[in-house]
């Protein structure tokens, strides 16, 4: 079966690029020729075309008058910081994922033709803030056409409901000409049925469909070197405080820190900050790590995959529900605590062989929801 995998944009977020690779890698072990649908790049035109000399001109003394070296003169800003940030992520995707990148017209002519199947998700691809048009991830470019439609672990994000009314009857409608769908949090079965008179399943996030040892295999063909370190950070909203919770705990427990990521979402950070690292150095922090600090939902999971206890630092801003699903289904909501809450914290000792039973039943319900899907 011939299947285009529906996921939000590649670039730089781990967690965004190694669901992606999973799913595929799960799709093509189950016999089929899967490819990623993403949208083409277009960077905005920032000056009409008749003030480039003097946009030309100012760059020209700012980089050889000020002597900012990141200055380019000629070149879109955007595309420049892009080409930049995305050095190392970028091979990645382009050697491990197969895609075929798409204009916004082209959507429109996808047919039955080219795909048996499309799945949609994972991530956060009904959260309309991500996804966007957000009908696009309720296939609404194939809504005359006869392909399979399956949603696997589509995420909302959030528990609040961001879409307007006029977006939420549109996506309802759509909604109702799936074959199957599959949500990644346990409150999204609700929100499916409550909000878009759907039914839905509860799967795991693709990522965990795989094994910790796939994802050493990725880390030692490409010779990724040891972090200098033991206790890793991968903190996307980084700030005093976490800098100062991640210090203490380093002192109770006499480890040393390392970061897995760069300043890559802070605009105003210099742009040889902002260059994320290869994904396989952000997995080798796993491997490397005897503990972790994160705020984020897939360095959670990871942390799960290779049996590393870890704190998960309350982040409201990016959306709790998906952190409270997953550390709900293994035991570990005492894992979920706020930067004010350090001294309350107790490091008990994480029942592996209870996580792993866990992990495997609830393998082998993803799967099957999978598989009935894509051919019952």
């Amino acid at each position: 079966m011939k299947i285009g995998i529906i996921t939000l944009p590649l670039h730089t977020n781990y967690g965004g690029i190694l669901q992606a690779y999973a799913m595929q890698i799960i799709l093509k072990r189950m016999g089929h020729d899967a490819i990623h649908l993403q949208p083409k790049i277009s960077f905005p035109s920032i000056h009409p075309w008749w003030k480039m000399p003097f946009v030309w001109v100012k760059r020209i003394l700012r980089k050889y008058i000020e002597g900012n070296k990141d200055v380019q003169i000629f070149e879109n800003p955007y595309r420049w910081a892009w080409i930049h940030t995305t050095r190392f992520t970028a091979p990645f995707i382009e050697s491990h994922l197969s895609c075929r990148y798409l204009d916004s017209y082209e959507w429109h002519s996808i047919d039955n033709r080219h795909y048996d199947a499309l799945v949609i998700g994972s991530d956060q691809v009904w959260r309309p803030k991500y996804a966007m048009p957000i009908e696009r991830y309720f296939g609404n470019f194939i809504d005359k056409h006869s392909i399979k439609r399956i949603a696997y672990a589509a995420s909302f994000g959030t528990n609040e409901n961001e879409y307007s009314p006029e977006q939420q009857a549109e996506c309802s409608r759509l909604l109702q000409k799936f074959d199957a769908i599959s949500v990644r949090e346990y409150s999204a079965v609700a929100i499916c049925k409550e909000r878009f008179g759907a039914d839905a399943q509860h799967v795991l996030d693709p990522t965990m469909l795989l094994t910790s040892a796939d994802y050493e295999t990725l880390v030692n063909k490409a010779g990724t070197p040891h972090h200098s370190g033991n206790l890793m950070t991968y903190i996307l909203d980084r700030s005093e405080a976490t800098d100062t919770f991640v210090e203490c705990i380093c002192q109770q427990k006499g480890l040393t820190a390392f970061r897995t990521n760069s300043r890559v979402e802070d605009p105003h950070a210099p742009l040889s900050e902002r260059i994320q690292p290869p994904v396989e150095s952000w997995l080798r922090g796993f491997m490397n790590a005897k503990f972790v600090i994160t705020d984020s939902f897939h360095a959670c999971v990871f942390s799960i995959l290779f049996h590393k206890p870890f704190i998960c630092i309350r982040n409201n801003s990016r959306g709790m529900s998906r952190f409270h699903s997953l550390l709900n289904l293994f035991g570990l909501e005492d894992r979920l605590i706020d930067i004010k809450q350090l001294d309350d914290f107790q490091d008990k000792a994480i029942d592996w062989a209870a996580i792993d039973a866990t992990l495997n039943t609830k393998r082998k319900e993803s799967m099957q929801f999978l598989s009935m899907g894509l051919n019952g």
